[in-house]
């Protein structure tokens, strides 16, 4: 079987990920999007680099709790709409390694998942709130702090070069996780480009891009956000349910990156009812956490994690 064909059965039979949605916004405590909803500006927001320092990171310690939940993936946030890079990119010095803590937190979470068995994919947000050449006219960005304007072409080779860091400098990449496009969907993002780099690169990986729409050509699974393939309860999946394989992300409370006022945790019978729910229709569940600034699990998301985790192995057996 060709090494893609391998990876594709693999993922139609892997039923359940962990998403992980954690960047310098963690700090502020209010949530991924803070940049934006608070209208701040690039100089304002870049502060925060200076101040992260999560001295509690502990890769072994997260990969086991999502181990213990019966996850076989993990999707991690490389870079998220803040532009703020969660590893040692080459082609920018706004990333975690030029923080206090410095340390390359990406290598650390790649390596332990690699010693307990779970494949990675990584996340990674096309549009770019902090580069000076991602000109803002799409639906966000007009609180970027810039006017429009930028080279647009400059741009591309940069989010193209920094997806060819991660292809190149963390072994074996179960996947890519794109999102953004919707910010600017008339523009020339060069997929194309895009996904012929991780062919040539990354054979093996899966490439899903969260746009809402159908599936482009070179796409290997088709996500729906907040929401069951084929119902749109979250209102904004336009896409028809496909034939390639299905994952369902979800938030176990209504925030994806962690919000300390966001105590609206959905129960863990509730959770189960809904990897049920997705299972049955052939699709992942791809369930996310919002680490806290200290570079610790919320204890309430873990207490979710292991309870789920008891029901998946004694009713998937793993």
């Amino acid at each position: 079987m060709h090494i893609r064909e391998s990876a594709v059965e693999w993922f139609r039979r892997a039923r359940l990920g962990i998403f992980i949605h954690w960047g310098v916004y963690s700090i502020l405590g209010r949530g991924e999007w803070v940049m934006h909803n608070e209208k701040m500006s690039v100089q304002e927001y870049e502060k925060l680099a200076g101040r992260f320092n999560p001295v509690e990171f502990n890769a072994d310690e997260w990969v086991s709790v999502f181990k213990e939940a019966g996850a076989k993936y993990i999707t991690f946030t490389t870079k998220h709409h803040d532009g703020f890079c969660m590893y040692d990119s080459r082609l920018t010095d706004y990333k975690v390694t030029r923080t206090p803590f410095r340390r390359d937190v990406l290598r650390e979470l790649v390596e332990a998942a690699g010693r307990m068995g779970l494949k990675v994919f990584f996340y990674y947000s096309l549009l770019d709130w902090h580069h000076p050449d991602y000109y803002p006219l799409g639906v966000t960005g007009q609180y970027s702090g810039r006017k429009p304007g930028g080279d647009w072409g400059k741009y591309l080779d940069y989010y193209i070069g920094q997806v060819r860091e991660l292809c190149e400098n963390y072994g074996e990449v179960g996947g890519f996780w794109f999102d953004g496009w919707w910010d600017k969907p008339d523009a020339d993002w060069r997929l194309t480009d895009l996904y012929e780099t991780i062919r040539s690169l990354q054979p093996s990986a899966l490439i899903g891009n969260n746009h809402h729409v159908d599936p482009f050509p070179g796409e290997d699974f088709q996500i729906f956000e907040q929401d069951v393939p084929g119902e749109n309860t979250a209102g904004f999946n336009k896409a028809k349910v496909s034939n390639l394989p299905l994952e369902t992300c979800m938030t176990i409370n209504n925030s994806w990156g962690y919000n300390k006022d966001d105590k609206n945790y959905k129960s863990s019978a509730e959770l189960i009812e809904v990897l049920k729910k997705v299972n049955g229709l052939g699709a992942n569940l791809l369930l996310n956490v919002g680490p806290l600034p200290s570079g610790e699990l919320d204890p309430e998301q873990v207490k979710r994690l292991k309870e789920v985790g008891a029901w998946v192995r004694k009713n998937y057996g793993f």
